[in-house]
């Protein structure tokens, strides 16, 4: 622990406030603002550094690195475990921001080391392999079992979801990462007799593939995707199968129905309105026949009273 303040630098705070602070620790343009932001973080420096502030070490028993936004203060990460190896990362200096109120007005936040593990402890303790003490020393033994305890406990519980998603949805892209780690940590513990399929299985061996088209995960044996329709070919012919030659089955059917209006349109015997409506509604549909009818009864001829049922004669 040092008792000299030193200079504010990007370690201390946000480097958005350090913008106006030179590489020799003077004002670059001296503003009001400047200068009451640079009284303000050597004064909070100085109160820190007469009280002392203890270090602290994060360790990290799982094999994925953590990494935790602090917002302004920055970000704090550990590496990944190697092995049995856990890792450990020793925070020995506050973080210092300061909080813009307005006005010129500016407020000092630090955060001492202690309460930057005990945030990233929070953040991952859930996972059970995530742990802090105070200093920089070694970890006691009885901490490190302790943790790998929890940790075995965490594996046990994702490793059962999924195995239940496994077995309801058959589908790779419903499992995790974490779900795989605990699956490989499990069975190097022998706590499993063997890796289970949806970690051994390959692409070419499931029973799903994606669509050509739209990507979704559809069988096999599929001859049409569920979700965009397509019409597919084998699953050796998945990889041959172009967008040209996928068109979506939508689209077939709308060129098909087309043909078909062009050639019933150039056999139609009338050219008057009323044989033009006849073959319409033949050709469409009874929705559209029974609009054609309205049509009709709304005409002129209809406003007149004549043709329409129960017209009274004058």
């Amino acid at each position: 622990m040092g008792t000299t303040a030193a200079a504010p630098s990007g370690r201390d705070f946000n480097s958005v406030f350090e913008a106006g602070i030179a590489s020799n620790g003077a004002l670059r343009n001296g503003g009001v603002s400047d200068r009451l932001r640079d009284r303000l973080v050597r004064e909070e420096q100085a109160k820190l550094h007469r009280q002392g502030w203890e270090k602290a070490t994060v360790m990290n028993l799982q094999p994925f690195p953590l990494m935790l936004q602090l917002g302004e203060l920055g970000t704090v990460e550990v590496p990944a475990a190697q092995g049995n190896e856990p890792a450990r990362v020793v925070i020995d200096r506050y973080r210092l921001s300061m909080r813009d109120m307005g006005d010129g007005n500016f407020i000092p936040v630090s955060v001492l080391p202690a309460e930057i593990a005990k945030e990233v402890e929070r953040e991952y303790g859930a996972t059970g392999g995530v742990f802090w003490y105070w200093g920089d020393g070694e970890p006691k033994p009885a901490e490190v079992e302790a943790a790998r305890e929890r940790q075995f406990g965490w594996w046990r519980k994702i490793y059962q979801q999924a195995v239940d998603a496994w077995t309801r949805y058959h589908q790779h892209k419903m499992l995790t990462d974490r779900q795989r780690d605990a699956a490989r940590a499990l069975f190097a513990a022998g706590e499993i007799a063997e890796l289970p399929e949806w970690m051994t299985i390959t692409r070419a061996q499931a029973d799903r593939r994606p669509c050509p088209m739209c990507g979704e995960d559809i069988k096999v044996a599929a001859k049409i995707c569920h979700y965009c329709r397509t019409p597919l070919g084998a699953a050796a012919d998945v990889a041959e199968v172009s967008p040209d030659q996928a068109l979506p089955l939508v689209a077939l059917n709308e060129q098909r129905r087309g043909r078909e209006r062009g050639a019933e349109e150039r056999a139609a015997p009338g050219t008057d309105g009323e044989t033009a409506v006849a073959a319409g509604a033949g050709r469409r549909g009874p929705r559209d026949a029974a609009m054609a009818e309205r049509a009709a009864n709304l005409s002129p001829r209809s406003h007149s009273g004549e043709g329409r049922p129960g017209a009274r004669e004058k």
